[in-house]
């Protein structure tokens, strides 16, 4: 079987379709003093370059909901939050809301953040 010849990048765009912002930061940040997050207001998006086929994971938060994600694409894609929160799988296992994204776990986390204007 002919394998790819050169590596290729893809889209992946998360929109907050929500009337609440939403963060989103790598998950080895979660929890992390320090760590990189984009503030997503409502209607606002963010479109990340990634390798294609390679696995990326996200954690997506608005008010208290906390959505673990991991994203595999091949082609480009967008999510947005309310898909992401849309529900948990079968018995709480994980949900593809999108084609190249999956939920792989959704939580409740009390603390709140503050940002400045």
């Amino acid at each position: 079987m002919p394998a790819i010849a050169a590596d290729y990048e893809v889209l992946l765009k998360f929109a907050n379709d929500t009337h609440h912002c939403a963060a989103l930061q790598l998950a080895r940040d979660y929890n992390r003093n320090g760590g990189t997050m984009v503030l997503l207001e409502p209607g606002e998006f963010v479109t990340l370059v990634l390798n294609a086929g390679s696995i990326y994971r996200y954690v997506l938060k608005t008010r208290s909901k906390v959505a673990s994600l991991s994203a595999r694409a091949w082609r480009d894609v967008t999510c947005t939050v309310a898909q992401a929160f849309a529900g948990a799988g079968p018995e709480g296992g994980p949900v593809s809301p999108v084609v190249g994204v999956t939920v792989d776990r959704i939580w409740r986390d009390y603390r709140f953040m503050h940002w400045d204007d």
